[in-house]
């Protein structure tokens, strides 16, 4: 299989300290995306092709193990790309590193299949707006989005995985009340789980409308966390100022 399977690669970072916080990780971006988020910064990896071997992925895996101690797979979206990801976990693993993804969620069935298999030791989930609101759909231009991803987030659920839930924030599109929806639903579901609140680079985004606006501020994001936190999920947030906090409810 590994011989017939090739991933679609828009590019790979050989040692990062930001994809994981804690971890060392090496990161393969895969391409393609079923989604068309109006703020993505990744926009260009979404289409287009370079297909690259399982086995030069894995060389730069073993080239990274001095450093690394982790893979994370990202995009784009990795699960689009099962196969690929199914094998190329299964191979890091017999490395002896960790594996991540960073995953919209879209893809409920995979990522149960791949925690099922126990190759997966985290997992980071997007939820880019309230699981019962029209914004779902606006956000990623796909209708049922957000179905898909309250699925996913049932698997997580069902299987005990280790997650953080992220969500990125943007002046007029994703804010306070969005926030606050989405922690309450982080609550029903879970209890208590990790939740992310991460600032938007308007000046990365698809949208050329978006990029007109002025990013939240650290503190703007502060008051978010605390809207969060208030339903007592564990909080970080992430900014470009001071990378990832833990905010404390106090």
């Amino acid at each position: 299989m590994r011989d017939e399977v090739k991933a679609n690669v828009g590019g790979v970072v050989h040692i990062s300290t930001v994809d994981w916080h804690g971890k060392v990780a090496h990161v393969i971006f895969f391409r393609g995306c079923p989604f068309r988020c109006v703020y993505c910064q990744n926009y260009k990896i979404l289409e287009g092709e370079n297909y690259v071997s399982l086995d030069e992925l894995m060389r730069g895996v073993r080239d990274a193990k001095f450093l690394a101690d982790a893979v994370v797979f990202s995009g784009g979206e990795p699960l689009m790309q099962f196969s690929a990801v199914f094998e190329l976990a299964r191979l890091v693993r017999e490395e002896g590193l960790l594996v991540a993804v960073q995953t919209n969620g879209f893809y409920p069935g995979r990522l149960e299949k791949l925690l099922k298999e126990k190759l997966l030791d985290k997992v980071f989930i997007d939820v880019k707006a309230p699981l019962d609101d029209e914004k779902y759909e606006r956000i990623t231009g796909v209708k049922g989005a957000a179905a898909r991803v309250r699925e996913s987030l049932e698997v997580l659920r069902r299987e005990g995985a280790d997650f953080e839930a992220v969500t990125t924030v943007f002046r007029g599109l994703v804010a306070e009340s969005e926030v606050r929806k989405i922690a309450l639903e982080l609550k029903e579901i879970f209890g208590r789980c990790t939740h992310v609140i991460q600032q938007g680079r308007p000046e990365l985004a698809m949208s050329e409308e978006l990029r007109r606006e002025k990013a939240l501020s650290r503190s703007e994001i502060l008051e978010l966390a605390r809207v969060a936190a208030a339903f007592g999920l564990e909080v970080k947030i992430r900014t470009k100022e001071h990378g990832e906090e833990v905010f404390n409810l106090v």
